[in-house]
């Protein structure tokens, strides 16, 4: 059948390492879904949230799943014939462990781990036999992606510089020797192999294969090329034949858009893949992996890609005819495709573009005052969030168990009606000294006030309906933020309009354009709110 006979592996990553830990239930539930569509395989990705024996403070406040949460989830994926894989990291990425005092003589700079540090093996023997332990997969995913300053702290006052090619090597070298001790076949990431080759790039047509992989590669270990942002098949063809150049076989890891803020990315996952799925076909790809990132905090539901996870598994199976797959996604889970997909719509803006927006995100937490994104949203024009608001309102009927994802998106268009534009506007009536346009803005302020608690509500119980509680701290702090943000700045509005200052500084600032290509990408939180530090 097509291609999918061929596969080993079709699997599906959840990211629970950005903020939110997906309870063991909803992990079960997911559990069902994979199966019921078709996918053999789940990997996890922790990279500091399971626990540890003798490491009391990995997965320290961050709802680490506990060995007894992680072998139940193994147990029950068994019974459904899905192989749970973890995937952790032993380099880089670990952003969060780096906070706490208890590592810091194991950080080498940033977020990643000091290399040629027994205190580092010691951390590492502890994650396999703590991994070997609880799963009955002898696989592993350990990481090791994005480690670009490798070398260039700790370590570097204390031994000096040493080529980062070199040290990534003796690196993995180590790592591989303590997973064998354990049984384990493992597979990483293979830009940093790239990245080192080609002067931080990773893809490209013309990108330049890194020639002594092959022969410094442990046995144990296969490389997994990841790519989630192109459309277009030749170029998944181009970085496969790289691969292909150095090693006989490599995974390969699309990506379904669930880390662009709140609303997912449908749409644009499915072009990505329908391309990705055909490459693979070409260079006779056995393992293939759908990540599901949670950057920033983790807002969006990983239940609301359903339809793209679907889709994906029929272009598995060489089925790309977009009427047959929504008809057998409305056969499989009774509910129209196009209802499930209008989730994407909170991003969705009225002028093309070629790159992706996160629109959603960009414009509830973007500054009133600072107006960063304002000229943006001037070129933009009209952005019809009340319309969208009304459809998820509409199709959340229609979605079942699902509808409380529908009930919080449309609760964040209901507030971006009023307040996508509202820099624009204060900055428009200020400029024009018009003060009983600012007066009618202040009271637009105290509506967009109210929406943002009802969103609060609708958003938090997304949140406790499928992870733990923990992370939910930096939603309360940004969402509680943004309430006190819209108070300060009707405040210092009304004393424009009643004459008791007479000036407001930052509506004075000279608007620059915040970057040279219009977009509305922003899915940073500290970036958007704020060019000061935070």
């Amino acid at each position: 059948m097509f291609y999918m006979e061929k596969i080993q592996r079709l699997g599906v990553m959840l990211d629970c390492s950005r903020n939110a830990v997906m309870k063991p239930e909803k992990v079960k539930e997911f559990i069902d879904i994979l199966a019921k569509i078709g996918y053999n395989t789940l990997e996890l990705y922790m990279e500091d949230t399971y626990k540890i024996e003798g490491e009391p403070y990995f997965g320290y406040l961050r709802g680490g799943y506990t060995a007894e949460e992680l072998k139940d989830v193994d147990s029950y994926a068994v019974t459904k014939g899905i192989e749970v894989i973890p995937a952790i990291q032993t380099l880089a990425h670990f952003n969060n462990l780096a906070k706490l005092p208890h590592y810091e003589e194991m950080i080498d700079v940033c977020d990643i781990l000091l290399v040629d540090n027994e205190k580092t093996y010691s951390l590492i023997d502890k994650m396999f036999a703590t991994l070997t332990e609880v799963f009955s997969t002898k696989i592993v995913n350990i990481g090791m992606d994005e480690a670009h300053y490798v070398g260039l702290g700790k370590y570097l006052d204390i031994h000096g510089y040493k080529d980062r090619y070199e040290l990534l090597f003796e690196h993995l070298k180590r790592v591989a020797a303590i997973a064998e001790k354990y049984g384990l076949t493992l597979h990483m990431w293979s830009d940093m192999f790239f990245r080192i080759a080609n002067q931080g790039k990773y893809y490209g047509k013309d990108i330049v294969s890194p020639s002594d992989v092959k022969r410094n590669l442990p046995k144990n270990v296969e490389l997994v090329y990841w790519d989630y942002y192109h459309t277009e098949k030749e170029d998944y063809e181009a970085m496969m034949s790289a691969h292909k150049s150095f090693i006989d076989d490599f995974w390969f890891a699309g990506g379904a858009w669930s880390w662009g803020g709140f609303a997912p990315f449908n749409g644009y996952t499915l072009k990505a893949m329908k391309a990705a799925v055909k490459a693979a076909k070409e260079f006779d790809v056995k393992n293939i992996l759908v990540t599901m990132w949670g950057d920033d905090g983790k807002e969006c539901s990983f239940f609301s890609l359903i339809p793209s996870l679907y889709a994906i598994k029929e272009y598995s199976v060489g089925n790309f005819d977009e009427t047959s797959i929504k008809q057998g996604f409305k056969s499989l889970f009774g509910i129209e495709f196009d209802d499930f997909t209008l989730l994407d719509i909170p991003n969705l803006l009225p002028l093309p573009h070629e790159e992706l927006e996160t629109a959603c995100k960009a414009l509830l937490y973007c500054d009133p005052f600072l107006g960063i994104l304002d000229d943006i949203v001037m070129e933009e024009g009209a952005i019809p969030y009340g319309e969208y608001a009304l459809k998820l309102s509409v199709a959340e009927k229609n979605v079942g168990k699902y509808g409380y994802i529908f009930e919080a998106m449309a609760a964040l268009c209901s507030v971006l009606e009023l307040k996508y534009d509202l820099g624009v506007r204060i900055r428009k009536a200020y400029k024009s000294a018009d003060k009983s346009i600012i007066a009618q803005i202040c009271l637009d302020i105290d509506e967009i006030k109210r929406r943002v608690s009802v969103f609060y509500d609708k958003f938090k119980c997304l949140w406790f309906c499928e992870n733990k509680p923990f992370g939910f701290e930096i939603h309360d702090a940004r969402l509680g933020g943004l309430i006190m943000r819209l108070n300060s700045c009707k405040e210092r509005l009304k004393e424009y309009a009643d004459g008791k200052i007479d000036k407001i500084d930052e509506l004075e600032e000279k608007k620059l354009p915040y970057r040279e290509k219009p977009t509305l990408y922003f899915n940073i939180y500290r970036r958007l709110i704020s060019v000061s530090e935070i």
